[in-house]
């Protein structure tokens, strides 16, 4: 599964990757992914593109049944279009640890009778923190999800945010993140392994994690009756036209 590492630096990637040319391949590269997930996904609530310009909707991938990897059996991973990157990033965010945050920041005293864990964002750099959190005007360390909701991997704006007496409003830390080069999810795609649902950005804060993966499978899910997959020359056609996305094709 998705256990793609890479250098330090931001998510995705170390170092700065410019030029119009890098950051239109890896928008290409994100959104002829996306289609493949959309379409091989199956029907039902299923394509992801019904619902792109609502704003509280985040794009979620939910595994299905046939995953076994213990990681990422019966989860739901937000999706971060992060541009200008060579790899496609994402957080697990049903899947909680057994570390308090009380106890990771002991000092805080917005925690002070808080029973809420970390999170498990993913395999990848389980040390590296993420915070999901609300925020009135927009912080430079973070990016923006959905109304005030930001994202930020900066561990000192962080540790930070976690301390502030007067933070308010949920937050929801993650541990590591998932990550993905473009082919391995074209692959992963193919086989059938995601479904692809736009759904509210307040799953990232949802309580009820054991039962979060059951309640977006069954809306992501198509009908048995109408359960959809690509005929074979199709799903060639689209193979081809998603490989010529990917770095060291012949199509760039």
């Amino acid at each position: 599964m998705a256990y793609t590492s890479t250098p330090a630096g931001s998510p995705a990637s170390g170092g700065q990757r410019g030029g119009a040319r890098a950051r239109t391949s890896s928008a290409l590269r994100w959104a002829a992914l996306l289609l493949l997930l959309g379409t091989v996904g199956g029907a039902g609530e299923n394509p992801c593109w019904a619902e792109q310009n609502s704003k509280n909707k985040l794009l979620y991938l939910v595994a299905r049944p046939s995953i076994l990897d213990p990681i990422f059996a019966r989860s739901v991973v937000l999706m971060l279009p992060l541009q200008g990157e060579p790899l496609i990033v994402g957080l697990i965010v049903n899947k909680p640890t057994q570390f308090l945050l009380l106890k990771l920041f002991p000092e805080s005293p917005s925690l002070k009778n808080s029973t809420e864990d970390a999170y498990l964002g993913g395999p990848v750099d389980v040390a590296a923190p993420a915070l999901a959190f609300h925020a009135s005007k927009p912080p430079k360390q973070a990016m923006p999800l959905y109304d005030d909701v930001y994202l930020s991997f900066d561990s000192k704006f962080i540790s930070k945010q976690m301390q502030d007496p007067k933070r308010t409003g949920e937050v929801r830390l993650f541990l590591g993140r998932a990550q993905w080069a473009p082919e391995q999810l074209h692959g992963e795609a193919l086989r059938g392994s995601w479904y692809s649902l736009r759904a509210e950005g307040e799953v990232i804060f949802d309580h009820d994690s054991e039962h979060l993966w059951k309640r977006l499978h069954e809306r992501a899910r198509p009908p048995s009756s109408v359960e959809y997959r690509i005929p074979q020359g199709s799903r060639e056609a689209l193979r081809v036209a998603v490989t010529s996305l990917l770095p060291n094709s012949t199509g760039r």
